[in-house]
């Protein structure tokens, strides 16, 4: 898709008004998508690694530490 649009960019008229509408719809929208993905993986993220019980623990000092205590947990 960005290549789509990179390569778009340069073969809109930019004086018609459709192939412009054409091309921040497009624009838009991978941006949405791009955002959606972005925030997908921050949710993920936090379920998987659980971050609230272990940064309370005061055990954890280097992360040698973290990953045994997420072995633990698993």
């Amino acid at each position: 898709m960005p290549l789509f649009l990179f390569i778009f960019l340069f073969l809109i008229d930019r004086d018609n008004v459709i192939h412009t509408a054409t091309y921040i719809f497009f624009l838009f929208s991978y941006t949405a998508i791009l955002i959606l993905r972005i925030l997908y993986a921050k949710e993920e993220w936090h379920k998987e690694f659980n971050t609230k019980g272990l940064s309370q623990n005061s055990k954890i000092e280097k992360m040698v530490d973290y990953q045994k205590q997420l072995k633990k947990n698993n």
